[in-house]
């Protein structure tokens, strides 16, 4: 039993992670019940989108603006600069 499952999950990849790995975390966090899920690469400079109502890959020209935190956007390129 998932005594917390969040709104919103965010995983980083890292130099270790396997894609097909977070791919697999983000399929079991959305069948938990998150609604939102996106997985970051720095490296490529692009977000993979998993929700009810999309599955996508945005770039470093696209906004990060989760469904579940109406109002806030940022653009992807200005996110992967800064960190």
């Amino acid at each position: 039993m998932q005594r917390f499952v969040p709104d919103l999950a965010i995983e980083i990849v890292s130099t270790n992670d396997a894609f097909e790995t977070l791919a697999k975390k983000a399929q079991r966090c959305r069948a938990c019940g998150t609604a939102e899920v996106w997985i970051l690469s720095a490296e490529t400079n692009q977000a993979f989108v998993f929700s009810e109502q999309r599955r996508t890959i945005l770039d470093e020209t696209d906004e990060f603006r989760p469904e579940t935190i109406p109002g806030f956007a940022i653009r992807l390129g200005d996110l992967f600069t800064r960190y």
